[in-house]
């Protein structure tokens, strides 16, 4: 998929591990990297404390967190452990690159037992084959897993931005900080958390596997726990103050020493097994270097007994090398093996990171584009609104300037002398026309034609239409479960029953439909020329037809989606702020206007949504096969309102909602 670049974002960075939950903030300055806030707290990590009590200890000590550290930021970076998360890296054919999602999701269902509706899932082309292929490593995990890790977040007035994996965190920091070296050896990244131990390797410069291991600190504490009789609390802080790795004497190890041996024995058998998988895997190799961090890399002679048992270089990862630490971040001092993770996470607000995994899940992704549409609409409205407080003030001072040219007009014609006296001799002769009046006359209609215009602003100010109830009430109507979207809106003139034709009693042919939202709705002039030998003009008249219906052109996943949508639209109503009630009067709708269209339409819906296929280049639908290929439906219809001061008592059945399945 896709990289989303984030640089510069501020983000909430949280690290909730097993037995502590880590806040740090990083910020980008001209000598580098600095660490500018890191603050730690632990909390009891007994495995034996049941589901509730551990999620009320996470929620208790992330609010004092957020308390301490005084973070306003909502958006949150955060990660999930490893062994939860399904991790592969799979070299694929030469393809074109736009099929590499559909090979990614089914290698992805072949590997899971569990719907692609029930997984997050994302995956990273990492490089090009010589051949032409793909080097990609995919990830995924079930739904169900990373909301249950979200509910402490959510429980914190925070929403999530970014689901990392915490292994691969951890390696994107190290892999900053150069602790894998530029020779292109194989280098393993040993992570051991309290609860898990994680393995990332990296050969040739190049991020090649990944593997959790179930044995980690709390496995150790538990064995201590056993062996000297005391509760898990008692035997962690014996671990931490006097806990050690084995040293091979069994006189200086101890009872202790036995235990911890047990553990560490276990861990190492499985690292060796990772490193003969890794061995025989394509692009696989022997592991020359190990390098160690979390809270298990603080037990004191690891690294000797990691080097005798493993049999190659251990070393402690440095994470905070080269990195200038603020006075607010010297905790991170305190336990610097431990800082990996919650650095890498900070990373991906700074720079493009290595392994860029975001696995939030689908349901969460679309609970926040549902409030994002919300809140742009709301913007928009209010942004009508503005623009329509500006503009009646100034349409009325336009009124206030005609009615002063209409009374300045009828002081001139009063002036006005209507006949003169007989020109000729002969008293037979026909009296000449006055030509005051023929001036009277083309005042007279100048007067009327201003009346008119003051008139038709008058009935635009007074009867104007934002058309939001009805916008609502179609948009409320839409299915709950989605899969409908809307490509137009036009409002439409629809005449009584005995016009529908679109013709008017006296014969003039109406418009139909015209776009846009317009206030004004349609203007008609109805002007009757009268005779006369100077062409004298009778007065105008205008009238005003305002749109009583709304053209809807969409496009939805199948069929029975829009004649849900239909039969929800018939007859429903909403209550306005008045106490009056707008209403569906009547739908016409087609199974015509229902065409079946290629899925990438939605990238560029055109105006008409049924107009279908035909409106796409003929590259895009040549390469669409409507009876093979997954298709969308393209829909138009007409829904007519009408106010009314009380509910109605029953639905309107819908025209045309009813038959078979549309064609093809």
């Amino acid at each position: 998929m896709a990289r989303l670049m984030r640089g510069r974002k501020k983000r909430l960075i949280l690290d909730i591990g097993a037995s502590a939950i880590r806040l740090c903030e990083l910020s980008q300055t001209k000598a580098g990297y600095q660490l500018t806030k890191y603050i730690q707290k632990e909390y009891n990590s007994d495995p034996s404390l049941d589901e509730e009590a551990r999620k009320d200890l996470r929620q208790k000590t992330l609010d004092a967190l957020l308390k301490e550290a005084k973070v306003r930021t909502r958006k949150a970076i955060f990660a999930v452990p490893g062994q939860s998360v399904f991790s592969r890296s799979r070299t694929l054919p030469p393809v074109p690159e736009y099929k590499v999602n559909q090979i990614v999701r089914y290698e992805i269902q072949q590997q899971i037992p569990f719907g692609l509706d029930q997984i997050a899932m994302d995956y990273q082309v990492l490089e090009r084959t010589p051949s032409g292929g793909y080097e990609v490593m995919m990830t995924a995990i079930k739904t169900d897993v990373v909301e249950k890790q979200l509910e402490v977040l959510f429980a914190a007035k925070r929403t999530v931005d970014v689901v990392d994996v915490s292994p691969l965190a951890a390696y994107n920091w190290l892999k900053h900080a150069g602790e894998f070296g530029d020779q292109g050896d194989c280098v393993a990244l040993v992570d051991m958390g309290a609860s898990t131990t994680d393995i990332v390797i990296e050969r040739e410069n190049q991020f090649r596997f990944t593997r959790p291991l179930t044995v980690g600190g709390n496995d150790i504490t538990k064995a201590l726990a056993a062996s000297f009789a005391m509760n898990f609390s008692d035997a962690e802080r014996l671990k931490r103050e006097r806990g050690f790795a084995p040293t091979g004497d069994p006189q200086r190890d101890g009872k202790g020493g036995e235990a911890i041996g047990g553990v560490l024995q276990r861990m190492v058998s499985e690292i060796m097994r990772s490193f003969a998988y890794f061995r025989s895997l394509p692009g696989g190799g022997q592991v020359n270097r190990v390098v160690l961090c979390g809270g298990g890399a603080c037990l004191r002679n690891i690294i000797p007994y990691l080097q005798r048992q493993l049999g190659i270089e251990v070393r402690i990862a440095q994470p905070l090398a080269g990195l200038a630490i603020a006075p607010a971040a010297q905790q991170a001092g305190e336990a610097p093996e431990q800082s990996s993770v919650v650095l890498g996470l900070a990373l991906r607000c700074c720079t493009t990171v290595p392994l860029e995994i975001n696995l939030v899940p689908p349901r969460v992704l679309e609970a926040a584009r549902r409030k994002e549409q919300v809140f742009y609409w709301a913007l928009s409205l209010t942004a009508l609104a503005m623009i329509m407080a500006t503009v009646i003030p100034v349409k009325a001072e336009e009124n206030k300037v005609v009615r002063q040219n209409i009374d300045q007009l009828r002081k001139y014609i009063s002036l006005y002398d209507p006949k003169v006296a007989q020109s000729v001799r002969d008293v037979r002769s026909r009296v000449p026309e006055s030509q005051y009046a023929l001036e009277y006359e083309n005042a007279k209609f100048a007067i009327n034609s201003y009346k008119n215009d003051v008139d038709l602003l008058d009935q635009v100010r007074e009867g104007r239409q934002f058309w939001i109830d009805e916008l609502l009430l179609i948009n409320e109507l839409r299915p709950t479960t989605g899969g409908m979207w809307f490509s137009s809106v036009e409002t439409r003139f629809l005449p009584e029953q005995q016009n529908r034709q679109g013709h008017h009693n006296d014969g003039a042919q109406l418009p139909q439909s015209f776009p846009g939202l317009s206030p004004a709705g349609m203007v008609r002039p109805s002007l009757v020329a009268g005779g006369g030998q100077h062409g004298s003009h009778n007065e105008g008249s205008t009238q005003i037809m305002r749109p009583n219906a709304l053209v809807v052109n969409g496009y939805a996943e199948s069929y029975q989606i829009v004649k849900s949508f239909v039969e929800a639209l018939s007859g429903a109503s909403r209550m306005l702020p008045n106490r009056q009630y707008i209403t569906v009067k009547r739908v016409d709708f087609s199974e015509a206007s229902v065409q079946k269209a290629p899925w990438s339409v939605l990238y560029n819906a055109p105006a008409n949504a049924a107009g279908g296929p035909r409106q796409q280049s003929s590259q895009d639908v040549g390469a669409w096969n409507p009876d093979t290929d997954q298709s969308i439906y393209s829909f138009a219809l007409v829904v007519e309102f009408e106010q009314t001061k009380e509910k109605p008592k029953a639905a309107n059945s819908p025209q045309g909602a009813g038959g078979s399945t549309p064609q093809s």
